[in-house]
Protein backbone atom coordinates (compact mmCIF):
# COMPACT_ATOMS: atom_id res chain seq x y z
CA UNK A 1 0.00 0.00 0.00
CA UNK A 2 1.41 3.38 -1.00
CA UNK A 3 2.14 5.85 1.79
CA UNK A 4 1.91 9.63 1.77
CA UNK A 5 5.02 11.59 2.65
CA UNK A 6 5.08 15.04 4.18
CA UNK A 7 8.49 16.24 2.98
CA UNK A 8 9.85 19.51 4.37
CA UNK A 9 12.40 21.21 2.11
CA UNK A 10 12.80 24.53 3.93
CA UNK A 11 13.08 25.89 7.44
CA UNK A 12 11.62 28.79 9.35
CA UNK A 13 14.95 29.49 11.05
CA UNK A 14 16.37 32.60 9.37
CA UNK A 15 19.97 31.81 10.15
CA UNK A 16 19.89 28.17 9.11
CA UNK A 17 18.12 28.99 5.84
CA UNK A 18 20.65 31.56 4.67
CA UNK A 19 22.46 29.33 2.20
CA UNK A 20 21.67 28.44 -1.39
CA UNK A 21 21.78 24.63 -1.43
CA UNK A 22 18.38 24.45 0.26
CA UNK A 23 16.07 22.18 -1.76
CA UNK A 24 18.48 19.75 -3.45
CA UNK A 25 18.40 17.24 -0.60
CA UNK A 26 14.61 17.47 -0.52
CA UNK A 27 14.43 16.52 -4.20
CA UNK A 28 16.91 13.66 -3.70
CA UNK A 29 14.89 12.21 -0.82
CA UNK A 30 11.52 12.52 -2.53
CA UNK A 31 12.93 10.99 -5.73
CA UNK A 32 14.43 8.06 -3.82
CA UNK A 33 11.12 7.43 -2.04
CA UNK A 34 9.20 7.47 -5.31
CA UNK A 35 11.53 4.72 -6.53
CA UNK A 36 10.57 2.72 -3.45
CA UNK A 37 6.87 3.06 -4.30
CA UNK A 38 6.05 5.81 -1.79
CA UNK A 39 3.71 8.65 -2.73
CA UNK A 40 5.72 11.78 -1.94
CA UNK A 41 4.70 15.37 -1.28
CA UNK A 42 7.53 17.90 -1.29
CA UNK A 43 6.85 21.24 0.40
CA UNK A 44 8.81 24.50 0.29
CA UNK A 45 8.64 27.88 1.99
CA UNK A 46 9.24 29.48 -1.40
CA UNK A 47 6.76 29.58 -4.29
CA UNK A 48 7.42 26.73 -6.71
CA UNK A 49 8.94 29.01 -9.35
CA UNK A 50 11.36 30.45 -6.76
CA UNK A 51 12.51 27.21 -5.13
CA UNK A 52 16.26 27.23 -4.71
CA UNK A 53 16.93 23.85 -6.35
CA UNK A 54 17.66 23.86 -10.09
CA UNK A 55 14.68 23.93 -12.44
CA UNK A 56 15.79 20.55 -13.84
CA UNK A 57 15.38 19.00 -10.39
CA UNK A 58 11.85 20.34 -10.08
CA UNK A 59 10.86 19.18 -13.57
CA UNK A 60 12.22 15.67 -12.91
CA UNK A 61 10.37 15.48 -9.60
CA UNK A 62 7.05 16.47 -11.18
CA UNK A 63 7.60 14.04 -14.07
CA UNK A 64 8.27 11.22 -11.59
CA UNK A 65 5.04 11.85 -9.72
CA UNK A 66 6.19 13.97 -6.76
CA UNK A 67 3.52 16.42 -5.54
CA UNK A 68 5.22 19.79 -4.98
CA UNK A 69 3.58 22.48 -2.87
CA UNK A 70 5.26 25.85 -2.67
CA UNK A 71 4.66 28.83 -0.41
CA UNK A 72 3.77 26.74 2.65
CA UNK A 73 5.41 26.18 6.02
CA UNK A 74 5.08 23.41 8.62
CA UNK A 75 3.28 24.21 11.85
CA UNK A 76 2.76 20.96 13.74
CA UNK A 77 3.23 17.20 13.41
CA UNK A 78 -0.13 15.45 13.91
CA UNK A 79 0.22 12.22 15.94
CA UNK A 80 -2.12 9.39 16.94
CA UNK A 81 -2.56 7.98 20.44
CA UNK A 82 0.56 5.85 20.09
CA UNK A 83 2.69 8.82 19.05
CA UNK A 84 2.99 7.85 15.38
CA UNK A 85 2.74 10.61 12.80
CA UNK A 86 -0.52 10.73 10.85
CA UNK A 87 -0.18 14.12 9.21
CA UNK A 88 1.65 17.41 8.98
CA UNK A 89 -0.19 20.64 9.68
CA UNK A 90 0.83 23.35 7.22
CA UNK A 91 0.00 27.00 6.62
CA UNK A 92 0.42 29.16 3.55
CA UNK A 93 3.17 31.76 3.92
CA UNK A 94 4.91 34.70 2.30
CA UNK A 95 8.66 35.19 2.40
CA UNK A 96 10.13 38.39 3.82
CA UNK A 97 13.72 37.89 2.79
CA UNK A 98 14.51 34.49 4.30
CA UNK A 99 11.83 34.75 6.99
CA UNK A 100 8.43 33.10 6.34
CA UNK A 101 5.32 35.00 7.42
CA UNK A 102 2.24 32.80 7.95
CA UNK A 103 -1.11 33.76 6.40
CA UNK A 104 -3.83 33.50 9.02
CA UNK A 105 -6.73 31.17 8.25
CA UNK A 106 -4.89 29.11 5.62
CA UNK A 107 -4.02 26.08 7.75
CA UNK A 108 -4.41 22.59 6.23
CA UNK A 109 -3.12 19.07 6.92
CA UNK A 110 -1.12 16.75 4.66
CA UNK A 111 -2.02 13.18 5.66
CA UNK A 112 1.09 11.02 5.90
CA UNK A 113 2.90 8.47 8.05
CA UNK A 114 6.48 9.48 7.26
CA UNK A 115 7.92 12.97 7.59
CA UNK A 116 11.45 13.69 6.37
CA UNK A 117 12.98 17.00 7.39
CA UNK A 118 15.43 17.73 4.55
CA UNK A 119 16.56 21.14 5.76
CA UNK A 120 19.67 23.08 6.61
CA UNK A 121 20.59 22.47 10.23
CA UNK A 122 23.13 23.68 12.78
CA UNK A 123 26.07 21.65 14.02
CA UNK A 124 25.85 19.45 17.11
CA UNK A 125 28.45 21.08 19.33
CA UNK A 126 27.65 19.22 22.52
CA UNK A 127 29.96 16.81 24.38
CA UNK A 128 32.67 19.37 25.15
CA UNK A 129 32.51 21.22 21.82
CA UNK A 130 30.31 24.06 23.05
CA UNK A 131 33.36 26.31 23.28
CA UNK A 132 33.70 26.19 19.49
CA UNK A 133 30.17 27.52 18.91
CA UNK A 134 30.16 30.99 17.35
CA UNK A 135 26.67 31.61 18.73
CA UNK A 136 24.85 30.38 15.64
CA UNK A 137 25.52 26.66 15.86
CA UNK A 138 28.59 26.88 13.62
CA UNK A 139 32.36 27.10 14.10
CA UNK A 140 34.21 30.31 13.23
CA UNK A 141 37.56 29.87 11.47
CA UNK A 142 40.53 31.99 10.48
CA UNK A 143 42.98 31.72 7.57
CA UNK A 144 43.58 28.11 6.56
CA UNK A 145 40.45 26.94 8.44
CA UNK A 146 42.09 27.22 11.83
CA UNK A 147 39.45 27.61 14.55
CA UNK A 148 39.35 31.18 15.87
CA UNK A 149 41.02 31.51 19.24
CA UNK A 150 41.95 27.82 19.43
CA UNK A 151 45.44 26.45 18.82
CA UNK A 152 45.70 23.01 17.21
CA UNK A 153 42.04 23.08 16.15
CA UNK A 154 40.95 23.07 12.48
CA UNK A 155 37.48 22.77 10.99
CA UNK A 156 35.77 22.59 7.61
CA UNK A 157 32.56 21.62 5.84
CA UNK A 158 28.98 22.46 6.77
CA UNK A 159 29.91 23.15 10.40
CA UNK A 160 31.53 26.41 9.29
CA UNK A 161 29.35 27.23 6.27
CA UNK A 162 26.63 24.96 4.90
CA UNK A 163 27.20 24.69 1.16
CA UNK A 164 28.04 22.09 -1.48
CA UNK A 165 29.80 18.74 -1.06
CA UNK A 166 32.63 20.00 -3.27
CA UNK A 167 33.02 23.00 -0.97
CA UNK A 168 33.47 20.71 2.04
CA UNK A 169 36.05 18.64 0.13
CA UNK A 170 37.93 21.85 -0.68
CA UNK A 171 37.87 22.84 3.00
CA UNK A 172 39.41 19.48 3.86
CA UNK A 173 42.20 19.86 1.30
CA UNK A 174 43.08 23.36 2.46
CA UNK A 175 42.88 22.38 6.15
CA UNK A 176 45.19 19.38 5.56
CA UNK A 177 47.73 21.61 3.83
CA UNK A 178 47.46 24.20 6.61
CA UNK A 179 47.97 21.55 9.30
CA UNK A 180 51.16 20.51 7.51
CA UNK A 181 52.39 24.10 7.56
CA UNK A 182 51.43 24.39 11.25
CA UNK A 183 53.27 21.20 12.24
CA UNK A 184 56.41 22.47 10.49
CA UNK A 185 56.30 25.54 12.74
CA UNK A 186 55.78 27.93 9.86
CA UNK A 187 53.42 30.89 9.81
CA UNK A 188 49.99 30.25 8.30
CA UNK A 189 49.75 32.72 5.44
CA UNK A 190 46.62 34.20 3.91
CA UNK A 191 45.55 32.28 0.82
CA UNK A 192 44.69 33.92 -2.52
CA UNK A 193 41.06 34.77 -3.22
CA UNK A 194 40.92 32.20 -6.00
CA UNK A 195 42.34 29.21 -4.14
CA UNK A 196 43.67 26.57 -6.52
CA UNK A 197 46.54 24.10 -6.48
CA UNK A 198 49.87 25.76 -7.26
CA UNK A 199 52.45 24.33 -9.65
CA UNK A 200 55.84 24.54 -7.92
CA UNK A 201 58.67 24.87 -10.44
CA UNK A 202 61.39 24.73 -7.78
CA UNK A 203 60.01 21.43 -6.50
CA UNK A 204 59.90 20.09 -10.06
CA UNK A 205 63.55 21.09 -10.59
CA UNK A 206 64.53 19.43 -7.31
CA UNK A 207 62.92 16.14 -8.36
CA UNK A 208 65.01 16.23 -11.55
CA UNK A 209 68.25 17.14 -9.71
CA UNK A 210 68.29 20.54 -11.40
CA UNK A 211 68.30 22.67 -8.24
CA UNK A 212 69.79 26.18 -8.56
CA UNK A 213 73.19 26.54 -6.90
CA UNK A 214 73.37 28.26 -3.52
CA UNK A 215 73.39 32.06 -3.59
CA UNK A 216 76.47 33.27 -1.74
CA UNK A 217 75.17 36.79 -1.17
CA UNK A 218 76.53 40.15 -2.15
CA UNK A 219 75.43 42.67 -4.74
CA UNK A 220 75.73 41.38 -8.30
CA UNK A 221 74.64 43.21 -11.43
CA UNK A 222 72.45 41.07 -13.66
CA UNK A 223 71.52 37.41 -13.31
CA UNK A 224 71.38 36.32 -16.96
CA UNK A 225 74.23 33.85 -16.50
CA UNK A 226 73.82 33.19 -12.77
CA UNK A 227 73.32 29.55 -11.83
CA UNK A 228 71.56 30.47 -8.60
CA UNK A 229 68.75 32.32 -10.43
CA UNK A 230 65.70 30.62 -11.97
CA UNK A 231 64.65 32.48 -15.11
CA UNK A 232 61.27 32.35 -16.86
CA UNK A 233 59.70 31.71 -13.48
CA UNK A 234 56.92 33.56 -11.75
CA UNK A 235 54.55 32.96 -8.86
CA UNK A 236 51.00 33.69 -9.93
CA UNK A 237 49.37 32.72 -6.67
CA UNK A 238 48.13 36.28 -6.16
CA UNK A 239 46.39 36.42 -9.57
CA UNK A 240 45.03 33.09 -10.70
CA UNK A 241 42.58 34.20 -13.37
CA UNK A 242 43.99 34.67 -16.88
CA UNK A 243 41.59 36.98 -18.74
CA UNK A 244 40.57 36.26 -22.31
CA UNK A 245 42.38 39.41 -23.49
CA UNK A 246 45.69 37.67 -22.72
CA UNK A 247 44.91 34.67 -24.90
CA UNK A 248 45.77 34.47 -28.61
CA UNK A 249 42.50 32.83 -29.56
CA UNK A 250 43.44 32.37 -33.22
CA UNK A 251 45.04 29.09 -32.14
CA UNK A 252 41.78 27.79 -30.67
CA UNK A 253 39.01 27.00 -33.17
CA UNK A 254 35.55 26.94 -31.63
CA UNK A 255 34.57 23.50 -30.38
CA UNK A 256 31.11 23.08 -28.92
CA UNK A 257 30.88 21.93 -25.33
CA UNK A 258 30.06 18.26 -24.81
CA UNK A 259 26.84 17.96 -22.84
CA UNK A 260 25.76 14.85 -21.02
CA UNK A 261 22.53 13.19 -22.07
CA UNK A 262 19.60 13.09 -19.65
CA UNK A 263 17.18 10.25 -18.96
CA UNK A 264 13.63 11.34 -18.21
CA UNK A 265 11.73 8.82 -16.09
CA UNK A 266 7.94 9.14 -15.87
CA UNK A 267 5.75 8.25 -12.92
CA UNK A 268 4.70 4.95 -14.50
CA UNK A 269 8.29 3.67 -14.70
CA UNK A 270 10.01 5.34 -11.76
CA UNK A 271 9.55 2.53 -9.23
CA UNK A 272 12.77 0.53 -8.94
CA UNK A 273 14.66 2.73 -11.43
CA UNK A 274 17.86 3.79 -9.64
CA UNK A 275 19.92 4.40 -12.78
CA UNK A 276 21.62 7.79 -13.18
CA UNK A 277 19.32 10.41 -14.70
CA UNK A 278 22.29 12.34 -16.15
CA UNK A 279 24.34 9.91 -18.23
CA UNK A 280 28.12 9.97 -17.73
CA UNK A 281 30.48 10.79 -20.59
CA UNK A 282 31.79 7.97 -22.70
CA UNK A 283 35.59 7.69 -22.84
CA UNK A 284 35.61 9.45 -26.23
CA UNK A 285 33.35 12.27 -25.00
CA UNK A 286 35.52 12.79 -21.91
CA UNK A 287 38.66 12.92 -24.06
CA UNK A 288 37.12 15.42 -26.50
CA UNK A 289 35.95 17.62 -23.64
CA UNK A 290 39.46 17.56 -22.16
CA UNK A 291 40.87 18.59 -25.54
CA UNK A 292 38.85 21.83 -25.36
CA UNK A 293 41.12 23.05 -22.55
CA UNK A 294 43.15 26.10 -23.65
CA UNK A 295 45.77 25.73 -20.87
CA UNK A 296 45.12 29.32 -19.76
CA UNK A 297 48.27 30.74 -18.18
CA UNK A 298 50.31 27.59 -18.79
CA UNK A 299 52.99 26.80 -21.38
CA UNK A 300 52.16 23.86 -23.62
CA UNK A 301 55.38 24.09 -25.64
CA UNK A 302 53.92 25.40 -28.91
CA UNK A 303 57.25 27.09 -29.91
CA UNK A 304 55.52 30.32 -31.00
CA UNK A 305 57.83 32.47 -28.90
CA UNK A 306 60.88 30.71 -30.36
CA UNK A 307 59.63 31.02 -33.94
CA UNK A 308 58.44 34.63 -33.88
CA UNK A 309 61.14 36.33 -31.78
CA UNK A 310 62.93 38.61 -34.33
CA UNK A 311 66.01 38.87 -32.10
CA UNK A 312 66.39 35.11 -31.53
CA UNK A 313 66.35 35.98 -27.83
CA UNK A 314 64.08 33.05 -26.94
CA UNK A 315 65.41 29.51 -27.29
CA UNK A 316 64.59 26.05 -26.04
CA UNK A 317 66.27 24.98 -22.84
CA UNK A 318 68.80 22.18 -23.50
CA UNK A 319 66.98 18.86 -23.24
CA UNK A 320 68.97 17.66 -20.24
CA UNK A 321 67.94 20.78 -18.30
CA UNK A 322 64.24 20.76 -19.22
CA UNK A 323 61.46 20.22 -16.72
CA UNK A 324 57.74 20.67 -16.62
CA UNK A 325 57.28 24.47 -16.68
CA UNK A 326 60.82 25.07 -17.95
CA UNK A 327 60.84 24.67 -21.74
CA UNK A 328 62.33 27.94 -23.07
CA UNK A 329 64.80 30.51 -21.80
CA UNK A 330 65.44 34.15 -22.70
CA UNK A 331 68.79 35.71 -23.55
CA UNK A 332 68.31 39.15 -22.03
CA UNK A 333 71.33 40.56 -23.85
CA UNK A 334 69.39 40.09 -27.11
CA UNK A 335 65.87 40.95 -25.93
CA UNK A 336 64.72 44.45 -27.01
CA UNK A 337 61.30 44.27 -25.32
CA UNK A 338 59.32 44.19 -28.58
CA UNK A 339 56.53 42.18 -26.90
CA UNK A 340 56.03 39.89 -29.90
CA UNK A 341 56.55 36.71 -27.85
CA UNK A 342 53.78 37.75 -25.44
CA UNK A 343 51.48 38.71 -28.33
CA UNK A 344 51.77 35.33 -30.05
CA UNK A 345 51.59 33.23 -26.85
CA UNK A 346 48.28 31.32 -27.12
CA UNK A 347 47.74 30.91 -23.38
CA UNK A 348 48.83 34.18 -21.79
CA UNK A 349 51.79 32.48 -20.15
CA UNK A 350 54.39 35.08 -21.16
CA UNK A 351 54.27 38.31 -19.19
CA UNK A 352 56.38 41.37 -20.07
CA UNK A 353 57.92 43.59 -17.40
CA UNK A 354 60.58 46.24 -17.03
CA UNK A 355 64.18 45.14 -16.68
CA UNK A 356 67.59 46.76 -16.94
Amino acid sequence: MARRLGHISATANKDAASFDTLGYTAHDVSGALRREGVSATLTSLFPIEKMTAAEREREDALREGVDIRGGVMPVEVIRDASGKATGLKMVECDMKGMQPIAREGTEFVIECDIIVSAIGQMGDLAEGLAGLDNGKGFIAVETGYKVKGKDKHFAGGDVIRPHLLTTAIGHGRVAAETIGVYLKGREIEKRPKVDVHQFNLLEELHQRNLDPVKYEGGQIRGTADAKYAVHNFEDRSAAQIISHELLYKGHFPFVARNRRHERHVDSQNVIGDFEERIVAFSEEQARKEGERCMSCGMCFECDNCVIYCPQTAVARVPKKERALGRYVETDYTKCVGCHICADVCPTGYIQMGLGE
